[in-house]
């Protein structure tokens, strides 16, 4: 039964002719999906004569929207011209979607002696390598004591954990509008949306519902990680899905042959953003050597490669990494500039394992831990945190952590917000303290137990007043002095991210110990533009920011240093030493990098 609400809505429809160059695929329907969850009314799309709900990703993806179609968008109740106008603005980014290095520069084409097998470029790169022949396992044993529902949550927290990847955004956001009463169901609504999907524009979407089915079953079973071989490979496949990228990241994969693979799905995208030289082929490689040679630039794999190809492939392979292995070899070298000027360069890191290999990347401290690692799934115990920061703690001479940071855009499963019409001015980081003080108190606890005679430094973020400073650290003070800690090695300070504290610098000069710039957050409120947004951009090299950064380095009586994007930005490093910054904290992988640059200048 219709409510008096319904009868008396207004309805707004606008129509909307596609100009998306590769059609309506997974991720858009995700967005759009989104956009229109966040809206209470009910929000419909119409093609032809099918009418589907805008909230449901599948049915959206159903519809198999493309180039040049005309639809309708529709929505009823309060604010419906908000969110239809939010729909179509989203539909105007595809115009210009492009795709994402799928046109290739080739180099000089090698003259190869010995066999190979021609295919397409995915990525580009040249590789050589033992062939491991890859198999997906579908077919896992399920294990009575781990059930379904167990699985799906399971799923849903990986895939949480990579929230800052749109490509596994968009699997959860269909994961979540899959059945997940039971297992069958799941699998069933999967096996008609595959079979739907067969033919269509879309097939090359069809790899990440195998993802998910094969996530919820690996969760749901003891079947054991991948064990790939130790020396360098080079997979050969008949399909890699998206998550499969990512353990070859980590593995000593150096390149990748697969069937009959889409330069567009999200496999061959994930391929290129990691650098792994990739090709697709479309037959089945038979009479492999033990040694091969993977020319991705040139769609190549010898199979059967001479001891002259193996030659010349190596020094091509040498030429192309000559560069980063001098960076490499020089990472525990200071980065002094030309004039004589020091700059630390410290490390970017999110737990433990990340810890182990910051350590081997030459940086010279940990500039940012974030915390965030130790509360994914549930509440930790101070035990729990004790253990993992005191591991931490013990590899390095000097580390800043970053207490709890939620809100916004990051989300716990057991800390409830409220609903906040503008989370990223509402609930977060230091603010916590007025929702859950029990759990940063216990946070401090376990940091400052942690701590060894090494300097250790606290940072909180988000903080926009000297008051909120004060209130956490005489919180962790009180907290010290209760457990009888000492707190000789310890200092306090906060990270810069809100513009409220470039006016405030006299005053926190008098009870911070130091400042670390988060030029993300800083950025995205000194334009007022969620750096999240489709539409909307940022200048990262914008002169306003650095006259903001500059205020801060003339100012700042206590030690500057950046943690943000910006310090990892090769085209920066020059102006921000010029600025006056000489501490930059950046991912470990280009901490080499960085400091090569650092030595030029």
């Amino acid at each position: 039964m219709k409510s008096i609400f319904d009868i008396f809505s207004k309805t707004v429809t606008t129509k909307v002719k596609l100009n998306a160059p590769y059609g309506i695929h997974l991720r858009p329907c995700a967005k759009i999906a989104s956009i229109a969850k966040s809206y209470d009314g009910k929000v419909f799309i119409i093609s032809d004569k099918n009418k589907v709900d805008a909230k449901d990703m599948n049915k959206i993806l159903a519809l198999g929207l493309k180039d040049g179609d005309e639809i309708l968008l529709s929505a009823s109740g309060k604010n419906a011209n908000l969110i239809i106008d939010k729909i179509a603005t989203f539909l105007l980014t595809l115009t210009n979607e492009k795709d994402n290095n799928v046109k290739i520069e080739t180099t000089k084409s090698f003259d190869f002696e010995g066999k190979a097998t021609k295919g397409t470029t995915i990525s580009s790169g040249i590789a050589i390598g033992i062939p491991y022949l890859w198999q997906n396992n579908f077919e896992c044993k399920i294990v009575d004591n781990q059930t379904f529902d167990n699985a799906y949550r399971q799923t849903l927290d990986d895939l949480n954990l990579m929230s800052d990847n749109d490509i596994f955004m968009a699997q959860k956001a269909l994961l979540e509008t899959l059945p997940s009463n039971s297992f069958e169901e799941f699998k069933s609504a999967i096996k008609a949306v595959i079979t739907s999907l067969r033919g269509s524009e879309h097939e090359a979407k069809i790899a990440d519902y195998k993802d998910l089915l094969n996530s919820i079953k690996t969760n749901m079973s003891d079947t054991k990680n991948v064990e790939f071989p130790k020396n360098d490979f080079i997979v050969i496949a008949d399909e890699l899905l998206p998550s499969d990228i990512l353990k070859l990241a980590d593995s000593s994969a150096k390149g990748v042959v697969v069937k009959n693979l889409s330069p567009r799905s999200h496999a061959a995208l994930l391929l290129r953003s990691h650098k792994i030289p990739a090709i697709s082929i479309d037959k089945n490689i038979e009479n492999i050597n033990d040694t091969v040679i993977l020319d991705a630039t040139n769609g190549l794999l010898v199979i059967e490669p001479s001891e002259d190809d193996l030659v010349k492939a190596k020094k091509e392979i040498e030429k192309n990494s000559s560069s980063e292995l001098l960076d490499f070899k020089a990472r525990f070298e200071g980065a002094i500039t030309k004039d004589g000027k020091k700059i630390k360069v410290q490390a970017n890191i999110a737990d433990v394992q990340s810890a182990k290999e910051a350590l081997m990347s030459g940086c010279d401290g940990i500039g940012l831990l974030r915390s965030e690692f130790l509360f994914q799934k549930e509440k930790p115990s101070v035990d729990e945190q004790c253990r993992a920061y005191g591991e931490i703690f013990e590899l390095f001479d000097e580390v800043t952590v970053r207490t709890l940071d939620i809100g916004g855009d990051k989300s716990l499963p057991y800390i409830k917000l409220n609903d906040e019409q503008n989370p990223f001015l509402g609930i977060r980081g230091v603010r916590l303290l007025k929702t859950h003080k029990d759990i940063i108190s216990e946070q401090l606890l376990a940091i400052l137990k942690a701590s060894r005679k090494k300097d250790l430094k606290v940072m909180f973020p988000m903080v926009a007043t000297v008051d909120e400073f004060v209130e956490a650290k005489e919180l962790a003070l009180t907290i010290a002095k209760e457990n009888k800690l000492n707190l000789d090695n310890v200092s306090f300070g906060i990270m810069i991210e809100v513009p409220s504290v470039l006016f405030l610098l006299e005053e926190f000069n008098k009870v911070v110990d130091f400042y670390s710039i988060g030029t993300n957050d800083l950025s995205q409120y000194l334009f007022a533009i969620d750096r999240t947004h489709n539409l909307l951009s940022i200048d990262s090299h914008s002169s306003v920011l650095y006259d903001a950064l500059k205020l801060i380095a003339d100012k700042a009586l206590r030690p500057v240093s950046i943690c943000g994007e910006l310090a990892s930005d090769e085209e920066a490093v020059s102006r921000l030493i010029s600025i006056g910054i000489d501490t930059l904290s950046v991912p470990s992988k280009i901490v080499p990098t960085i400091k090569s640059r650092i030595r030029d200048i």
